[in-house]
């Protein structure tokens, strides 16, 4: 779940501006190369990027004339438990977007980008309407899955049993122990599904 919003100066950008940047930034954060296609394709029904035009821009030095100087304000939200693990992609994604379609976005002013990761607590997502946790998306977004067989897999390396995902056992891999086997995750979502499917403590 990203959902993005754009806030800028009322004229700030045209619209074939605003579609070049939520392209830009769909490209950049849909894109996984192992991951199964069903479980992006619904993630894509999971991320929104929209623009909100600012009828009034006031600094704290007063009205700011200077177009050159137009301050973009981002707010990111996604589930509280996955915004330090997504914060640094997502941020980047929308970033690059602005710095390539938008010349004043391209220097590096103080103040000049703000984006804001905003973490949303568990049971007050609302998916569909209805409350919901991390949980309740990774498994929207897996329903459809059937992750491979492990194997011949080389050393080091294992398939994540909730998504397919191969993944790497580093020493910063999202990893459980389950029956005295080790196993990987892509992301700590997809092992939050795992160890309450099989009652595992999280940290197990």
């Amino acid at each position: 779940m990203n959902l993005i919003e754009i806030t800028c100066p009322e004229g700030t950008l045209d619209e074939t501006q605003r579609q070049a940047i939520a392209h830009d930034v769909m490209s950049t954060l849909l894109v996984e190369p192992d991951a199964p296609p069903q479980a992006l394709e619904r993630a894509g029904h999971l991320t929104h990027v929209w623009f909100r035009a600012a009828s009034t821009w006031t600094t704290g030095a007063g009205r700011d004339q200077d177009r050159a100087s137009t301050p973009f304000v981002v707010t990111i939200t996604v589930p509280e438990v996955w915004r330090e693990e997504l914060s640094r992609r997502a941020i980047g994604a929308v970033r690059t977007a602005l710095t390539r379609h938008v010349t004043s976005a391209a220097r590096d002013r103080t103040g000049a980008v703000w984006i804001n990761v905003v973490g949303v607590h568990e049971g007050s997502i609302g998916m569909n309407g209805r409350p919901s946790t991390s949980t309740d998306i990774v498994r929207y977004l897996t329903q459809d899955v059937a992750p491979p067989i492990a194997e011949d897999l080389p050393d080091g390396e294992a398939i994540d049993p909730v998504c397919g995902m191969r993944v790497h056992l580093g020493p910063h891999a999202h990893t459980l122990t389950h029956n005295g086997r080790t196993i990987g995750f892509c992301a700590s979502g997809c092992r939050a599904v795992y160890a309450e499917d099989h009652n595992l403590p999280i940290d197990a």
